[in-house]
């Protein structure tokens, strides 16, 4: 079965070279599709394993989208290979003193054991060198990985990490932009002696540098970026004002450039850097927009959007879009708005993201054919040119108008996930005739479930027909089929629910003698759930197996969250009853189902092809974790904003409760295809915040830090100054080369930056 909700992503042909899939993973990175790049690096490492950049941007991947420690276990090979333990070579320095000391010593004895010291200093670092094995790009990438760790844990051995490696890949490659990072990173650590003097390094290097005639417009950002945060660590904020100015004027810079940037100024501002209000007008991250409209009037319905509407409702987008400055878009692709909408963002040369609510045949032959051949080469066209082509279920249509409304949630909730990597919040985009109702799925049921009005741009389509009397006829625009708050999906035996199958690890290998004990495990887990005080609408086990099912996904999360704590603290309470303590897996999913009368028991039960893909994520799912589809999260983080929204609009605090980190592309057991998975977890406060640990730690705010080792780093960061001459250029290099440095392919440059 083909996967259900993958993105497809049209980039060339597949890689061949190890080059090729760095640069593959470094391009997707780069125009910020984490989610990509992961997927990448992990095929590539299947044909070069071992490989440390692809290991890297992988690691880089999973940070940036919050999956902070699965990063940190695929790097600790990487850290292990390429960080120095000193301890062997100051073991040797020590014995060679010694040895020295005692050359002439009367004793001979105490000689000797000098010597043999000496000896077995020598075999311990045989064979091993005092000099990292990594270039500046892999420096750099460490870096990054670093810094997305410290601000997921707000430890201040993160920090430093990120600091000290951003410093190795400014003096191993000279490149402007990882002195800058550094200096960032040394504002925070409350370093500002150093911040001061990377700045004054960097601000030297660049500000009589002349650009390469060759040189990208991205490339342009980049230096002018990189020199402005120069002159704000310097102090000198006027002229960063008039700096980040020239490169807001450039045309045609990616999106992820001013993403970086706005990072950059926030970093700068925790730091306490001054920043000019006049940035915030300035430096703004892309707009992202979700769309929803009419399709073109069916022949004998209408009119309400007639196919002589098309050049009117084509304008009224590209306005629209142009106050906006879309850069990222999120729709349907129905004959009629859906297709000018894409289309007006690819004319943008925007990032367009489609959603399809079910098959593609039925899709085509329910929403596009009707409209010609013309239509139909449109909407091949857009899904050809589109970054991505999610399938909310790839299941046939069968007549089930609620399928709409579930691709419509997923639009919502993907969305809304996107901006929030991209530091926003999403628009909503309307093509709608203002009539009365809501057609299930339709551009009016989406302004219902639409939560913030601040944020949703209508084009009266009403209004735009008014202007052309001669389409309206004597009847007027008909009716639609209203629908007042009643159950669409009633008598349609076809419905969205939330489903969860849990297998209790260890099961297998209890005895006869502990069945008892595992019946009063149960037991004390069904109390332990209660207490969260949802009640699923239908559960059912068999041996060890769970089967929930719930109208909604918010729910469903807290009740999995809720098992999942009751069995932890059951392995410790009854420890002294089983052999071994027993641990979940436990998988999420949402989706259309069939629900009816079981035939056999007579109790209601559900059936279809989505119970069988959440039961096959479940064998593939780590024990001890929650794995949930991307179908389940869009429709989470759908109802969380709507949650959100109310609490903000009756004053009260809303408490985000989930995270959700992407994992990457699962095949499924028993050859159930492909599925793109998170892993869900309940969002824990640090103990202290990133700023209050930085305060609380930092002894002087313009002392060095004493570099504080990670377990896996050994003691690999005591003395890095020395060992890399940080406040060295690289032979032969001239203020006048680092613009070129800057940019070039070979240089070592953070992806996505």
């Amino acid at each position: 079965m083909a996967e259900s909700t993958t993105a497809t992503v049209s980039s060339g042909p597949a890689p061949r070279t190890q080059a090729e899939w760095e640069n593959t993973a470094r391009g997707l990175l780069e125009e910020g599709q984490n989610f990509l790049a992961h997927d990448v690096c992990r095929d590539g490492l299947r044909f070069f394993p071992g490989n440390f950049k692809l290991t890297i941007f992988g690691a880089i991947a999973l940070s940036q989208t919050g999956a902070v420690d699965e990063a940190r276990r695929l790097l600790a090979p990487v850290l292990d290979a390429i960080l120095i333990d000193e301890g062997p070579f100051r073991r040797l320095q020590a014995s060679l003193k010694s040895a020295i000391v005692n050359l002439d010593n009367a004793d001979h004895n105490q000689a000797l054991g000098a010597v043999a010291e000496l000896a077995e200093a020598i075999e311990l670092v045989r064979g091993k060198k005092l000099v990292a094995d990594a270039d500046a790009d892999v420096y750099n990438s460490l870096a990054r990985v670093f810094r997305e760790a410290w601000l997921s844990s707000g430890q201040r051995r993160d920090l430093e990490h990120c600091r000290e490696m951003f410093l190795r890949a400014f003096a191993a490659g000279g490149n402007p932009r990882d002195g800058i990072d550094a200096a960032v990173m040394s504002v925070l650590l409350k370093d500002h002696a150093q911040a001061r003097a990377l700045a004054g390094q960097v601000h030297d290097l660049l500000a009589g540098a002349e650009t390469p005639p060759e040189s990208t417009i991205d490339d342009r950002y980049r230096i002018l970026a990189t020199l402005g945060q120069a002159q704000l660590l310097l102090g000198d904020g006027a002229a960063a004002i008039g700096t980040f100015q020239w490169a807001k004027s450039l045309e045609g810079v990616h999106y992820s450039r001013v993403v970086r940037s706005l990072q950059q100024i926030e970093l700068l501002k925790r730091g306490g850097i001054e920043i000019p209000d006049e940035l915030t007008d300035i430096i703004k991250p892309p707009t992202v927009v979700v769309f929803t409209g009419h399709p073109l009037d069916r022949p004998g319905s209408g009119p309400h959007f007639p196919a002589a509407l098309e050049a009117s409702v084509r304008a009224e987008i590209a306005t629209r879009l142009d106050e906006l400055d879309a850069q990222v878009g999120y729709s349907m692709a129905s004959c009629g708005s859906d297709l000018l909408f894409i289309e007006a963002m690819l004319e943008r040369g925007a990032e367009v993201n489609v959603v399809m609510p079910f098959a593609q045949d039925d899709f085509i032959a329910e929403n596009v054919r009707y409209g010609g051949p013309r239509w139909e080469m449109r909407f091949k066209n857009a899904l050809k040119l589109a970054a991505s082509v999610t399938y909310a279920t790839e299941e046939r249509f069968l007549g089930h108008e609620m399928l709409y409304r579930f691709a419509n949630q997923c639009l919502h909730g993907l969305s809304t996930l996107r901006a929030a990597f991209l530091h926003t919040t999403p628009y909503l985009l309307a093509v709608w005739d203002m009539m009365p109702g809501s057609l299930v799925g339709g551009a009016g049921d989406f302004i219902d479930q639409w939560e913030d009005i601040s944020r949703l741009r209508i084009i009266d389509l009403d209004g735009l027909l008014q202007q052309h009397p001669e389409l309206i006829g004597e009847d007027g625009p008909a009716m639609p089929d209203l629908d007042f708050g009643g159950d669409e999906e009633e008598g349609q035996g076809r419905v969205i629910r939330s489903m969860m199958f849990c297998d209790i690890a260890g099961y297998s290998k209890l005895k006869e003698e502990h069945i008892p004990a595992f019946l009063e495990f149960l037991e004390r887990v069904k109390a332990g759930v209660s207490e969260c005080g949802i009640e699923p609408k239908s559960i059912n086990t068999w041996g060890d197996a769970i089967f929930v099912v719930m109208d909604k996904a918010t729910p469903m999360a807290e009740y999995a969250m809720t098992l999942q704590e009751v069995v932890s603290r059951l392995g410790t309470e009854m420890i002294d009853k089983l052999p071994n303590p027993l641990n979940l897996r436990i998988s999420l999913h949402a989706g259309p189902v069939f629900e009816a009368i079981d035939p056999i028991r007579g109790n209601p039960n559900f059936y279809g092809s989505h119970i069988n893909r959440a039961a096959r994520l479940e064998p593939v799912t780590v024990i001890g974790h929650v794995y949930a589809t991307q179908q389940f999260v869009a429709v989470l983080t759908a109802e969380q904003s709507a949650l959100r929204s109310e609490a903000v609009n009756n004053g009260e605090e809303f408490v985000e409760k989930f995270i959700s980190e992407y994992v990457g592309v699962l095949s499924l057991a028993k050859d159930f295809g492909k599925q793109t998975v998170y892993h869900l977890r309940r969002k824990t406060e640090a103990d202290l915040s990133a700023d209050d640990e930085i305060e609380e730690q930092a002894a002087d705010s313009d002392s060095n830090i004493t570099e504080m080792a990670a377990p896996s780093v050994g003691s690999v960061m005591d003395s890095v100054k020395k060992m890399i001459g940080s406040d060295k250029m690289p032979a032969g290099q001239t203020k006048g080369d680092a613009a070129a440095i800057l940019m070039g392919e070979d240089s070592a440059y953070w992806p996505g930056g």
